[in-house]
């Protein structure tokens, strides 16, 4: 057989080209391994690696648990699962056959019975590995026993030990694992939640803090000593008069007063409001910092292309996306410069703050719906009926001002002509000095209740964007979707090829990123993907026979699909070559010069590492998930001894061969 089509095309579609985000989250610990941990702990960890397909990390741990004292049925049933899960007979060591023959002479754990579940399964999984090794085994039994197990337990031996069934027994099984994993694809409102796990943990809500006050000392300084003056001076004014016993002057006086004071308040008013305008204004005219001036893939750059696409997302009815752009470029630069600024710190992403991001965004659509895009102008307008009081005070205090001292300098030339001078250049600077203070406590309060009433607005976003987020699969969840993706993929495969299970000798899987994806971890972990490139190679009596496909991991959906087949004499050679940061590629080639390459394994950078993780660690995690392992093991196995490996596939039946001398 000559591949069809070129496997050349494989290795294109295959590539991963780019992410779009990606999310760690360090506060879900499943897979926390420690020295100190005890061994029931440690057993603990060994089975959600087991759940989270990683077979390989389960079983260290779970037979280390073992080996220190800690051994139930449940225990073993998971260590039996852990010793065959993700890889075929060939790949067992001979400490490995040891334990299985342990597992056979001592079934069950001391203290278990006929209704202990986990013992039942135990018991169950050796009698599908006495079908293995004699063939003699009553299959029916084998399935109605298990049949008879409790879910969980049966579940779990479905998913976990399917390569190593044969014959009559797989298409039994097989045909009970499908119905169960065409229930459990979209179980758990998949199509709703996958998306969650592939987000980071929000940053809190924050805003911009107000500029605190910034009156100096010297302006404190000034104002009382000019106020001090100023007083002093009326004063003088006001004790000329009353002794002379000049009513309408003293009236006029008083009025002065009151004026003046009439003068000051509306003034102060008009000045806050014209500057609070003004300040409004300077936001939104302000030159427009580019994202471009920011280094590329940097935290500013990329809020910045955030703000772009939100924008650009969000359009109000009836504007044109171009207009919209335009129409809000200054605002969207002052919120972005507010992102930035408020939580460029290690540590937090711009992924962490496209929560805020998108808040902001429909705040701005929604005042240009209400039409209150520029409303500052209208709040801070400045009434009439304040330019009147200012006008009418201004009045009293210059007219009753002028008529108060000519009646006092009748009395007291000198002085009064003295005084009045004083009292105008120290009152000026008073005024003046004072309306500053005033002015910015009144402006640090009211950018102090805004803050406050944008940073409750934001903490409401944030609350509703935690409450969108808390359905978050777990990772063993995101595993048992992803198992029931690559059963799909297998069981169309085997429809395409027309190949009943039992005519599969064995199978392979490797799960690589797809072009564009987003992904996501938990501590220690794996990485998750939102789309993967999938591919299978499926061992038949003549030959291999591989399908890949690009799994959408949101919907569980299958798409591209393209099969080759190839003799098991067309293989060539098969390799992984790893870069010094753990990047892995697989590679297989074929006897006609053709490479089929893809990339399982992400590089893993110090920068990507949370407390507690090593890169290594993480890249071993990495490929147990993959399957890469098992993969390597058959087509290595397959370039090296052709069709022959067929006939040795199965250690365990030479094992007894070679024990009874038959």
């Amino acid at each position: 057989m000559t591949p069809d089509p070129s496997p050349g095309n494989v290795a294109g579609d295959s590539a991963s080209v780019g992410v779009q985000a990606q999310a760690i989250h360090g506060d879900v610990t499943v897979y926390q391994r420690s020295d100190e941990a005890t061994p029931e702990q440690k057993y603990r960890t060994g089975v959600n690696y087991l759940n989270g397909g990683m077979p390989a990390q389960a079983r260290a741990l779970i037979y280390e648990a073992i080996a220190l004292g800690y051994e139930t049925s449940e225990v073993r049933f998971h260590g039996l699962l852990a010793l065959m899960s993700g890889r075929t007979m060939r790949q067992f060591s001979d400490e490995d056959f040891h334990r299985l023959a342990a597992a056979r002479r001592d079934p069950l754990s001391a203290g278990s019975g006929e209704h202990d579940a986990w013992a039942q399964g135990v018991l169950t999984i050796l009698r599908l590995i006495d079908v293995l090794e004699t063939r003699a085994a009553d299959v029916q039994l084998v399935v109605k026993k298990l049949d008879e197990l409790g879910t969980l337990q049966r579940e779990k031996i479905l998913r976990h030990l399917e390569m190593f069934l044969e014959g009559p027994l797989k298409d039994q099984v097989w045909s009970r694992e499908l119905e169960q994993v065409r229930g459990d694809q979209l179980s758990n409102d998949r199509e709703n939640r996958v998306w969650i796990f592939f987000q980071p943990k929000p940053a809190a809500a924050r805003v911009r803090q107000p500029v605190p006050v910034a009156t100096t000392t010297r302006e404190w300084l000034v104002a009382f000593a000019a106020a001090a003056i100023g007083v002093a001076a009326s004063g003088y004014l006001g004790w000329e008069l009353l002794l002379h016993g000049n009513a309408w002057a003293m009236l006029a006086y008083v009025a002065s007063i009151v004026g003046g004071c009439v003068c000051a308040v509306n003034r102060l008013e008009w000045r806050f409001r014209i500057s609070m305008r003004r300040a409004w204004e300077s936001r939104l005219r302000s030159p427009r910092r580019r994202g471009t001036q920011a280094p590329p893939g940097g935290f500013a750059r990329k809020v910045d292309r955030l703000f772009t696409r939100y924008f650009a997302r969000y359009l109000p009815d009836g504007i044109d996306r171009t207009a919209w752009l335009d129409l809000t470029a200054r605002v969207r630069g002052y919120l972005r410069d507010e992102i930035v600024e408020i939580y460029r710190e290690k540590g937090v992403s711009a992924e962490q703050v496209a929560w805020l991001i998108r808040f902001r965004v429909w705040e701005v659509k929604r005042s240009y719906r209400a039409g209150e895009l520029t409303a500052y102008r209208y709040p801070y307008r400045v009434r009439s009926t304040t330019k009147a009081a200012y006008g009418i005070g201004l009045t009293v205090l210059a007219l009753g001002g002028i008529w108060a001292i000519v009646n006092a300098w009748v009395a007291d030339p000198p002085g009064v002509s003295v005084v009045s001078v004083v009292a105008v250049l120290a009152g000026w600077p008073a005024v003046r000095t004072w309306l500053s203070i005033v002015l910015e406590r009144r402006r640090f309060a009211a950018d102090k209740e805004e803050s406050g009433q944008r940073l409750a607005a934001a903490k409401a976003a944030y609350e509703r964007w935690c409450a969108k987020l808390a359905p978050k699969p777990s990772d063993e969840q995101m595993a048992t979707w992803l198992d029931c993706d690559r059963a799909i993929l297998l069981d169309e495969a085997m429809q395409r090829y027309s190949l009943p299970p039992s005519h599969v000798i064995a199978y392979a899987f490797i799960e690589a990123p797809a072009a564009f994806y987003r992904r996501a971890r938990v501590l220690n972990g794996p990485w998750r993907y939102s789309r993967y490139h999938l591919l299978a190679f499926l061992l038949t009596a003549d030959g291999v026979r591989q399908v890949s496909a690009d799994l959408d991991f949101t919907e569980g959906t299958l798409h591209d699909w393209i099969r080759t087949n190839y003799r098991f004499d067309a293989v060539a050679a098969v390799r992984v070559s790893q870069t010094d940061n753990y990047e892995q590629t697989f590679e297989l080639g074929l006897v006609n010069g053709e490479w089929i390459s893809v990339r399982v394994s992400e590089a893993s950078t110090e920068e990507q590492l949370q407390e507690g993780e090593d890169v290594k660690s993480l890249s071993n995690a990495a490929l147990d998930a993959a399957g890469l392992t098992t993969t390597l093991e058959v087509l290595e196995g397959i370039a090296a001894e052709g069709k022959e490996w067929i006939r040795h596939q199965n250690p365990l039946r030479q094992r007894r061969t070679q024990t009874t001398g038959g």
